[in-house]
């Protein structure tokens, strides 16, 4: 999810960026946890919940995946992609973790299915990937980079006209909804020391209305706003389990489409088309 070059913990990608180790200074690369992502990450409900979400808005919008070619921007794992892979689209991949890189040609390979796999980061995309193409996955990568908002012409510069973008990242108001709901009050938009410290926490999350302007401007039209895990993370486990997750992700998928909820989610998605 990131960039100096990039990648995401998606549950459908992956963050990446170059190696830190120190918070502030540089973009995140996931070499250390992709195993971990792969575990606690991807397999899990809040996981499920993203891969659907992000289906239901490429099939409600009838983006066109047959022959349609497709970079995956610090596509980590590349569980997404492989969802497109096998709706016939032609799957180039880029991340800058090698480790994240290895489990997506694995999951590529164990369907028999065709991957263009680079390591590199999206700073680096338009010397590895000079064409334009009908679709680009970014997903949960612009938090974890240094500089996010540089990265928006990068992207946009990788898709054809009438293409379609599809930009995943972390909600700056999800995430000040959550942090005043654990109690922490003095400082809601901050993100917890101790884990961006670690390199566990997003660097920076992002104000939807002012992506969606950036957008606008770089010649995007956002199709689709949704606010994903607006209903899931803001639910007590103890009711999730007892209502059951179908029913879970079901409201979260419905609400998720509406004011003032998809505000809440703990990510945004947009699914834009280039004029």
């Amino acid at each position: 999810m990131n960039p100096t070059s990039a990648s995401s913990p998606a549950t459908s990608s992956s963050p990446a960026t170059t190696s830190s180790t120190t918070a502030s200074q540089q973009d995140r690369n996931f070499d250390d946890l992709a195993e971990r992502f792969r575990r606690t990450i991807y397999a899990t409900p809040k996981g499920q919940l993203r891969l659907a979400a992000l289906q239901q808005d490429f099939s409600d919008l009838n983006v066109s995946l047959n022959n349609a070619q497709v970079l995956d921007i610090g596509g980590g794992q590349g569980q997404f992609s492989l969802l497109l892979a096998q709706q016939q689209a032609h799957i180039s991949l880029c991340d800058i973790s090698e480790e994240m890189l290895a489990l997506a040609r694995d999951q590529f390979a164990a369907e028999q299915l065709p991957l263009i796999s680079k390591h590199c980061g999206l700073q680096d995309c338009a010397g590895e990937f000079p064409q334009q193409y009908d679709v680009v996955l970014n997903h949960a990568v612009l938090e974890w980079l240094e500089q996010p908002f540089e990265a928006l012409q990068q992207l946009a510069d990788r898709v054809r006209s009438g293409g379609w973008l599809s930009l995943m990242f972390y909600n700056l108001h999800g995430h000040q909804w959550r942090q005043l709901m654990n109690g922490r009050t003095h400082a809601p938009t901050s993100s917890n020391q101790r884990l961006r410290e670690s390199g566990n926490a997003p660097q920076h999350p992002l104000d939807p209305d002012v992506i969606q302007q950036q957008l606008e401007a770089l010649g995007f039209s956002i199709q689709r706003w949704r606010g994903i895990r607006c209903v899931h993370d803001h639910m007590h486990q103890k009711i999730r389990e007892r209502i059951g997750q179908d029913k879970v992700n079901l409201a979260d998928l419905e609400f998720g489409l509406q004011e003032p909820y998809r505000r809440l989610g703990r990510y945004v998605h947009f699914l834009a088309k280039k004029a």
